[in-house]
């Protein structure tokens, strides 16, 4: 394929996803700053690997792995790293109060990562379960497990307010 045409469907994915992908580089960075550079390292991979991706509806599911598998490259390099102190928005949820959503958004941070990404994946990125599986390289039960305890910790944290977490399946139905 020639260079322009690869060029032109690279920017229709960027400009596609590029707000997905930022929303859950700031969740899984400890800053802005680490958030930019798992984006920049992100879409430099992605750049270099474009030609190998096959089927342009599997892009979402692609540049996520891409990006979680940065995220852990960098956390190798530095495994020590300061949660975030500013308060960022989720995408999708319904806002009771901006103290409930500021509560919402610390207990997310709080969750382990072992919880959160695979939450952050489904809510932030609009993942199905089988594209997370895919992406984390665990069976889709654990996914659906890791996501399940990530609801029952954040419900936990506010026992006496009443939310849902939606699913991509819930959202569409």
């Amino acid at each position: 394929m020639p260079l322009f045409r690869t060029q032109n469907r690279f920017e229709q994915v960027f400009h596609t996803y590029s707000e997905d992908l930022w929303r859950f580089a700031r969740y899984l960075g400890s800053s802005h700053c680490e958030a930019e550079e798992l984006l920049q390292q992100t879409w430099l991979r992605a750049w270099e690997g474009f030609r190998t991706l096959k089927r342009m509806d599997k892009a979402r599911a692609w540049l996520f792995t891409i990006l979680h598998r940065e995220f852990l490259r960098l956390r190798r390099r530095s495994p020590a790293h300061e949660p975030l102190d500013e308060a960022r928005p989720l995408p999708d949820m319904r806002r009771e109060s901006p103290g409930l959503q500021m509560d919402l958004e610390r207990a997310i941070r709080d969750l382990p990562e072992l919880f959160r990404t695979p939450l952050l994946m489904q809510i932030a990125g609009g993942l199905s379960i089988d594209e997370i599986a895919g992406i984390l390289g665990i069976p889709r039960g654990t996914v659906l497990s890791r996501i399940a305890r990530a609801r029952k910790r954040l419900i936990a944290a506010h026992p006496r307010t009443t939310w849902t977490v939606y699913s991509n399946e819930q959202r569409s139905s």
